[in-house]
């Protein structure tokens, strides 16, 4: 083993100690915020931050995994909320809706991303983003499925039954339990999200991100990994959009826009793309920036958001946690340390 690579092994043993302090401090945080803040508004954002956790966490196994922009992510949230909503009021227990839900996204994932895969870098932005649009057309014109732009109303509530116990998460008023299962779906997301950084096959995404064709070269097989990273991903919006649409108890083509995509794709960058902490730092930081904004100016939010955008580009290209990461180091190499 070489130098080089002994004072990195040596300098992630002495981080080690430092994320796992992080890691339980944010844990803490996440319990103890329902507590915090009391209010049903705030709740409300408590809730919608989860959600937001579980879709920017799936979209950057593609953006920080496999360095693939795409902009129609919501669409799968669209179909997994759609799936479950009509599912669970056909009669189907929830957690069968919530499966039926990511199956059905991974589907719409995979159909999707059988062709525009074969497309690099901004034509496979372009179709994702096509995708979005026509999505949005689709849930909007199938009135007899959807009810179209009425919307769907009366989406059940979640109800868990466990060995004779049984519960119902009425979250229009009592919001704090719903609030809980939607952090341990979020932390679910963020352990997947972990496990296949870590593994061969997020290696191999690694490759992709750094140089396709080399990574081909070399015997990766790129379009598979590919395709398996956008089914996972897609299969997880679903879950969120499930979440959404029995949390809400009521959803229409307005809530999966190509906006909302949008909005999901800077929550990752300004977070940090790649990272495991950017995914959590964006959707908290910008769920609770856009709300503010809203209450002043709907139009001003997306504003700030294309505003922040640039400024994420220019100032901060790895986010705020790449940025903190980066001076972080440089502080250490200041001070002398590894």
């Amino acid at each position: 083993m070489s130098a080089e690579a002994r004072a990195l092994r040596s300098s992630r043993r002495a981080a080690l100690p430092w994320r796992l302090l992080v890691l339980a401090l944010g844990l803490a945080a996440a319990l103890a915020a329902p507590h915090v803040f009391t209010g049903l508004a705030a709740q409300h954002l408590l809730v919608m931050v989860a959600i937001n956790v579980i879709l920017v966490v799936s979209l950057d196994i593609l953006v920080g995994g496999a360095g693939l922009i795409s902009l129609g992510h919501a669409a799968f949230m669209g179909v997994g909320a759609y799936t479950s909503a009509l599912l669970v009021k056909g009669g189907w227990a929830f957690p069968a809706g919530l499966l039926a839900a990511a199956l059905a996204a991974a589907a719409a994932g995979l159909v999707v991303g059988v062709p525009a895969l074969r497309l690099k870098g901004h034509y496979f932005s372009v179709v994702t983003f096509i995708v979005g649009i026509i999505a949005t057309i689709l849930m909007t014109n199938l009135v007899d499925l959807t009810r179209g732009p009425m919307g769907l109303p009366g989406i059940p509530f979640v109800t868990l039954r466990l060995f004779g116990w049984e519960h119902t998460f009425r979250s229009i008023v009592f919001k704090t339990g719903f609030y809980y299962l939607a952090l341990v779906f979020a932390l679910l997301t963020l352990l997947v999200r972990w496990r296949l950084s870590r593994s061969r096959f997020g290696r191999s995404l690694a490759a992709i991100r750094g140089d396709e064709n080399l990574a081909e070269s070399v015997g990766i097989p790129t379009y598979r990994v590919k395709l398996t990273a956008f089914v996972v991903a897609a299969a997880f919006a679903g879950l969120a959009g499930s979440l959404y649409a029995h949390y809400t108890a009521f959803i229409s083509p307005d809530s999966f826009t190509f906006v909302h995509s949008f909005d999901l794709f800077v929550m990752n960058l300004v977070g940090g793309a790649g990272t495991f902490l950017g995914p959590i730092v964006g959707p908290a930081f910008l769920t609770l920036l856009g709300n503010a904004l809203r209450e002043l100016s709907p139009a001003l939010s997306h504003v700030i958001y294309g505003a922040l955008l640039i400024g994420v580009i220019v100032v901060l290209p790895d986010g705020i946690v790449g940025g903190a990461k980066r001076a972080l180091r440089a502080a250490r190499q200041r001070g002398g340390g590894p």
